[in-house]
């Protein structure tokens, strides 16, 4: 839920992993959720591979003058290590191959020493804008929003771990504590790599700084963190006397000097000058990021042009997606089987160079379209627009009407149709009039909704076209080890898992199998076990059909 509040889908799971630190148990190790997809016996090298990690740290040699200092630190060295042992064990196993996976450090609870894991989808968190940095003089460094997020999750289910009744489900802090601590974490271990190393208020200096007006006018300019004498950082007018970060007035007033030719430079303290990051400036080095001041409470922090972090109003989030290209050419491609895939690229993407949102309808009959919406738009002759005179029109309210050629045929469109409970009362028009005229008996269309917030959609948001025999496979192996005496209850969940990621595309027949094999095994779990959940019946999808086969 937190990850998805800062804009991130990633699939997270959580694991939690016990280590036998005392007494006399059956097993070593023990894992949580029992049933789950992982087996004791795949994690048994992870007390080795600690000790391997251990030796080899560079603080292995380290020595504290006070003994019991020194006993801390390398008792925290080595829970640390074994964490990191333990999210290379995860990620080595077979089905974890697209899964990058987080551990926290060790909680005694009674004789076990439980660490907590999360994974995520390894393509989605690549996707993320990032540093490389990981470490600076020893310091770590959050290299994403996402990775602070997580390790803010695991230090606070860390916590709750010393909590009497842990696991019972409490969590004290609420999703937008932890999205603000996690970006003053980021923030503030990113200006490690700029040189500075007390950078823990800072986020909120920028959050000031964007909401206080100067003479009326909203916060704009672009602030450069870099060291004084860092060697990628011109300097064109340098201050006698230095302004602290904290005197936010006066920045906000040295703000107003910089523009298109110079920044306000600061070495995170205190604004040095005025000036610019040199072309040359060698980007793998990561010491120089920037704050650009977009609009009254709206700041994004930067590193090398890529914005990394976006603040509007306090709230922290990761940077506005860019347009799907791929899924536009695949919904092009299942809807228009001779549309110009290189014209309507060119067209979505003017459209997204839109100021305060904008809206781009494909539609398989625009002609008639364009004369049936007219009395709410201007239709016009079919031309194929420019790319600056789209993005130009979107400054006019209503959407641009284009066909499957890219030719425009109306502009200024209003959208009509009927509301079917489909909507998002969160959203905004566009997005709900897009919903709404979609959902009436229109012909085919597609429409990319472009929000004043940053968000896009493409519209119809359909399930992936993939292979039938993967859903076939899938169901065939549900149906075999859920028959098979006697019942390993492991595999079990994990083939029903597979079928239950497949669950739309299965057909009635299919879906009326695996409910009766899944009762017998329900059957089986009533009279076996003390706790068991209980699974709901699989339906077929109304909305499928045979479109969605590769």
């Amino acid at each position: 839920m937190t990850l998805q509040a800062i804009g991130f889908a990633g699939n997270p799971e959580v694991v939690l992993v016990g280590f036998k630190a005392a007494g006399e148990h059956e097993f070593d190790v023990c894992i949580e959720p029992e049933d789950g997809p992982y087996s004791p016996d795949g994690l048994g090298q992870v007390r080795q591979r600690a000790v391997e990690l251990y030796n080899n740290h560079p603080d292995r040699d380290m020595i504290h003058s006070v003994a019991h200092v020194h006993e801390l630190r390398h008792q925290e060295l080595r829970d640390r290590m074994r964490a990191k042992a333990l999210e290379e064990a995860f990620e080595a196993m077979p089905r974890e191959q697209g899964r990058r996976f987080f551990a926290s450090g060790s909680v005694r609870v009674g004789d076990y020493e439980v660490h907590t894991a999360i994974s995520v989808d390894k393509a989605a968190l690549s996707s993320v804008p990032q540093i490389r940095t990981e470490e600076r003089d020893r310091f770590q460094v959050y290299q994403s929003l996402v990775h602070s997020v997580i390790r803010e999750i695991l230090i606070r289910s860390a916590r709750a771990l010393y909590i009497p009744g842990a696991g019972s489900g409490y969590f004290p802090e609420s999703a937008d504590e932890l999205i603000g601590s996690a970006t003053e974490a980021m923030v503030r271990s990113m200006l490690y790599c700029a040189g500075f190393w007390f950078g823990g208020e800072n986020h909120l200096l920028m959050s000031g700084l964007s909401a206080l007006p100067y003479e009326g006018r909203p916060g704009a300019g672009r602030l450069v963190i870099a060291q004084q004498d860092d060697p990628a950082i011109e300097v064109f007018l340098r201050l006698k006397h230095p302004v602290k970060m904290r005197n936010v007035p006066a920045v906000r007033k040295l703000l107003e000097a910089s523009g298109s030719q110079s920044d306000l430079l600061s070495d995170g303290e205190r604004v040095y000058g005025l000036g610019v990051v040199k072309p040359d400036y060698d980007v793998d080095s990561e010491t120089v990021f920037s704050v650009s001041f977009t609009a009254r409470g709206v700041w994004e922090f930067s590193h090398a042009g890529e914005a990394l972090l976006i603040v509007q109003d306090g709230i922290p989030r990761l940077p506005t997606p860019v347009l799907d290209e791929e899924y536009l050419e695949d919904l092009v491609s299942r809807f228009f089987l001779e549309a110009d895939q290189d014209a309507l690229r060119e067209a979505a993407r003017a459209a997204g160079n839109h100021r305060h949102g904008a809206m781009l309808i494909i539609s398989g009959d625009a002609a008639n379209e364009a004369e049936r919406l007219s009395p709410q738009s201007w239709s016009i002759e079919p031309t194929q627009l420019t790319n600056e005179l789209l993005t130009q029109l979107t400054d006019m309210d209503g959407a641009v009407l284009v066909d499957p050629q890219g030719l425009c045929h109306a502009i200024g469109v209003i959208l009509d149709g009927t509301a079917h409970g489909r909507g998002d009362p969160s959203r905004g028009s566009r997005f709900n009039n897009a919903i709404r005229y979609l959902d009436s008996e229109r012909p085919r269309a597609i429409v990319i909704v472009y929000s004043s917030d940053g968000a896009i959609n493409i519209l119809p948001q359909l399930h992936p076209r993939i292979e039938k025999q993967i859903v076939t496979d899938a169901v065939e192996r549900y149906l075999v080890v859920s028959s098979t005496e006697p019942l390993n209850f492991k595999d079990c969940n994990e083939a029903w898992d597979a079928v239950e990621s497949f669950r739309f595309y299965l057909s009635d027949a299919q879906c009326e199998a695996l409910n009766r094999a899944r009762s017998q095994v329900d059957e089986w779990e009533k009279q076996t076990r003390n706790l068991r959940i209980i699974k709901s019946d699989l339906k077929p999808d109304s909305d499928m059909d045979e479109s969605y086969w590769l």
